[in-house]
């Protein structure tokens, strides 16, 4: 797990009873497998949104990893018509290094993320602060620190860098996850051949089953 003091410190238990706990940001990674993913749990605290971003970004820099892609929800209510050919995009940043063949090869799958305009009463003065100062990575509505994240990605950076941008509604996600689990499979060829959910997503995700005798 990372150990940071900018997300909101709070922990759980672990999957199937297993000993120890979840930790606000945890890094899952293998011998036998390309990948390493880093979960956040936990959000980040107010007043230290940039402080976390310069941390993970720092860090990843340190773990010099060949790639990074960052996964990102959208808000499906901001989505517009000529966005409702795909649920998924992706986006790389200007000054990020080119992808590995193996993974630009494939985004042919994918279109790629081109927001439409925000009219002038959805734009507060900071935001339009930023685009006067040239920051040329387009809003992400409900994506989080990812606009940040991307945002402070600059000449010197050396990992290529891809953000996978899903639009999506609160509530029931699963279905969301698994598509997102295939699309992923495809697209850096991780020869998943089948994936499970977690227990805890049967047993409270969404509260007990209500007792039928209630209704009569």
């Amino acid at each position: 797990y990372l150990d940071s003091k900018h997300l909101v410190p709070v922990v759980g238990g672990r999957e199937r009873g297993e000993r120890g706990v979840s930790t606000p940001i945890e890094v899952f990674s293998s011998r036998e497998s390309p990948i390493t993913v880093v979960l956040q749990r936990s959000p980040v605290l107010k007043a230290y949104k940039g402080d976390f971003v310069k941390e993970i970004m720092d860090w990843i820099k340190t773990a010099n990893f060949k790639s990074l892609v960052l996964l990102a929800g959208m808000d499906t209510t901001s989505r517009t018509d000529s966005q409702m050919q795909s649920p998924y995009y992706y986006y790389t940043p200007p000054s990020s290094p080119s992808l590995p063949s193996e993974i630009s090869n494939n985004l042919d799958i994918l279109p790629v993320y081109q927001p439409a305009p925000l009219p002038d009463y959805l734009q507060t003065e900071a935001a339009k602060a930023k685009e006067g100062e040239g920051d040329s990575v387009p809003f992400i509505p409900g994506g989080g620190l990812t606009r940040r994240m991307l945002s402070s990605i600059g000449p010197e950076w050396k990992i290529p860098t891809l953000a996978i941008l899903q639009f999506v509604m609160e509530g029931d996600n699963r279905g969301d996850s698994g598509m997102q689990v295939a699309l992923l499979n495809r697209l850096l060829q991780l020869q998943i051949q089948s994936i499970k959910e977690p227990e805890s997503w049967k047993q409270g995700l969404f509260g007990s089953t209500h007792d039928g005798s209630l209704f009569g």
